[in-house]
């Protein structure tokens, strides 16, 4: 059981940093370093296999879980030592992935741009550009089944083979919509990110904060709840207004709707 639980728990840190660095060009508009990502991953894989494998055997030699200090004598200190140097790979592994992010986004200005699709990928995220316009999407997808962006570049011909039949540039939104509408901004959301922290960690150390979060969190999702989705005096900066002004202007103006048509 305790292996399963370190192969979890090292492959869920792996894959977390493997996420970032896959949808890092979606987020930021550039990539990250391939070469310091690869020092990353390899120093970090080394790290967590020296830091948990030797465990295993400490526990075998009857060494406790959870204990901060140990006589010597029991044969615990070669393997302590591999965990220990093997936390600081992590930690070497961290300070990597931050010097990656630094140095990429120095270096980004000097660089191609990603573009929408950088990894030719699958799902909806890499047909609008990169990084994410803040409407999304300029026309909602129509979504007809799994891996539809994928369909949307290739298709099988007569002989069953795969074939693009549309580029990325061809195919891609260009995030140059207007008047798309947005609700409003709205800081709930953060309050709510807020207590939810708070009851997990009161559950663990003290029931009185973990009441605080939880009044915290009713309140904020309350208030949420009842907030306007339109607030006419919130700054959405979407372009909404010219999209406004355009319908009253052809309301007001017959001869320009005319004209439209």
């Amino acid at each position: 059981m305790a292996h399963f639980h370190y192969v979890i728990f090292g492959g869920a840190v792996l894959g977390l940093f493997a996420g970032l660095y896959f949808w890092w060009p979606k987020i930021w508009g550039h990539f990250l370093s391939e070469r310091l990502g690869n020092w990353n991953f390899w120093v970090m894989l080394v790290g967590f296999n020296l830091t948990f494998g030797p465990m295993h055997i400490l526990g075998l030699q009857g060494m406790s879980r959870r204990i901060d200090t140990y006589a010597r004598g029991y044969g615990f200190e070669f393997w302590n030592m591999a965990a220990t140097i093997g936390s600081f790979l992590i930690a070497l592994g961290v300070l990597l992935f931050i010097w990656n992010v630094v140095k990429s986004k120095r270096d980004a200005p000097h660089l191609p741009p990603p573009g929408p699709d950088p990894w030719d990928g699958r799902t909806l995220e890499w047909s609008i550009p990169s990084p994410v316009p803040e409407h999304n999407f300029d026309t909602v997808p129509q979504v007809h089944g799994r891996d539809e962006w994928w369909h949307t570049k290739y298709a099988e011909n007569d002989e069953g083979r795969v074939v693009r039949v549309a580029t990325v540039e061809e195919a891609a939104q260009t995030g140059e919509a207007t008047g798309v509408h947005l609700p409003s901004p709205s800081f709930w959301p953060l309050a709510v990110a807020v207590g939810l922290p708070l009851i997990g960690y009161g559950l663990i150390f003290n029931l009185w904060l973990a009441l605080i979060g939880a009044l915290l969190t009713i309140a904020s999702l309350y208030s949420w709840a009842l907030e306007p989705v339109d607030d006419p005096d919130a700054a959405h900066d979407h372009h909404d207004e010219d999209h406004h002004e355009e319908s009253d202007q052809t309301e007001s103006d017959p001869d320009a709707e005319g004209d439209q048509r």
